[in-house]
Order: structure tokens, then sequence, then C-alpha cells
């Protein structure tokens, strides 16, 4: 018995989705590392949120939100790095996983504007089109 399925690389897209998804797989490694094991989870030294100014308890608060947010990018990236390896054939699906991902993250910073601008927000309305086009590129038989 497994949980996993037989290894399936009949991925009929375009090559390029396939190295889009090896950034992507990167940039959610390189996400996750630091939100989860940096000690103010990124929330201060990249994202610039004066967490110094607020309360003991608000500060642990925005950490502890900051190594939740760290938890799911390692699970995406661990997704992306077997899909890449072993399940090409999910390509598409997770290229629109990561649009929906993407537009919701827009959503959210119209509707609740941070006091910053972090990187990641500036990523996901540079990263929303790119990933638009790879997209349509993945169900595209090559």
């Amino acid at each position: 018995m497994t949980i996993l399925p037989n290894p399936n690389n009949n991925y009929l897209g375009s090559k390029i989705s396939l190295y889009y998804l090896v950034v992507l797989a990167c940039m959610f490694t390189f996400r996750g590392c630091v939100h989860y094991f940096a000690p103010d989870g990124g929330s201060g030294i990249i994202a610039g949120i004066p967490i110094e100014t607020y309360p003991e308890g608000a500060v642990q608060t925005i950490i502890n939100a900051f190594g939740v947010y760290g938890i799911y990018h390692l699970i995406e990236a661990v997704l992306a790095w077997l899909i890449i390896f072993r399940w090409r054939i999910l390509i598409p699906i997770f290229l629109l996983y990561v649009l929906i991902t993407q537009f919701l993250g827009i959503a959210l910073v119209l509707v609740k504007p941070l006091p910053v601008i972090p990187p990641g927000q500036i990523g996901v309305y540079v990263l929303f089109p790119i990933t638009i086009i790879f997209f349509l590129l993945s169900i595209k038989k090559a």
C-alpha cells in the first residue's frame, strides 16, 4: 500500500512552464525558510514591519503568524519539487493553484492594506500576469 501515486512525467505543455515552476519552487523554499526559521519570521528584517513599536503580545502574534505563513510556503515548495521531479503532469493544476493564491493575495492587500509594502506584495503584482502566461502555456500542447 502507498499513499503516493506512480510517477507520471507525461507532461505535454510547454517546457518553459516547467522552468517557471522551478523558479517558483526556489521562491517557495526561500520564503518558507525565512518565514519559519528567521527569529522575527521575516516580519521586520524583510517586510519592514516595525514590530519593536508593538506591545510584546502583539509582537509574538505577528512572529507566529509569519511562521505559519512559512509552513504553507514550505508545503508549497515540497509539492512543487515533487511535481517537478515525479508528477510533471500536475504542472497546469499547480500553476492554477498559484494563480488563485496570487489573485487572493492581491485582493487581500487591496481590502486590508499593510502599513508597509513588503517585497511579497510587489512580487505578487509582478508574478500574477507572468503566472497567467505560464499557466496558459502549460495547458497548450507543446
